[in-house]
């Protein structure tokens, strides 16, 4: 009668070594990803907002020179005035207002959908990776 072996003590604690190696290995993984999507999450941020100043920069030296603009023509005799450079100019400025909001919506729809995208793909690279583990280690 053939005699089947018992395992022993030693083998059951090897792979419950290598079961908690794995675990701690897939910890440490998924800690240095997430410090690095904050990271990246932070210097996206940091630019945005060094962005969004710019563009209001922009549109205040933007305004001031167009206020500048009508002063002189102002100044000019009425026969210019009749040209209607002042409301032109503020035609222009609307527009360039406008797109301006438009450009901040579409970076701030942008950094969102990113972030968001960012997120599902952690979670989605975590699961697969606890179920490798899991079915490594079963």
């Amino acid at each position: 009668m053939p005699q089947t072996k018992k395992a022993t003590p030693k083998k059951e604690a090897k792979s419950e070594g290598k079961k908690e190696i794995l675990y701690d290995l897939n910890g440490l993984v998924k800690e240095n990803y997430l410090i690095g999507l904050d990271s990246a999450h932070s210097l996206l941020e940091e630019n945005k907002r060094l962005m969004d100043a710019q563009i209001e920069q922009l549109r205040k030296i933007q305004n001031d020179c167009a206020e500048q603009v009508k002063s002189a023509f102002s100044k000019l005799p009425k026969e210019y005035s009749s040209l209607g450079i002042s409301e032109k100019l503020d035609r222009i400025v609307e527009f360039q207002n406008n797109f301006y909001t438009t450009f901040k919506k579409m970076s701030d729809n942008y950094s969102k959908e990113l972030l968001d995208l960012n997120q599902k793909s952690a979670e989605r690279a975590f699961s697969a990776l606890d179920k490798y583990v899991s079915a490594f280690t079963s």
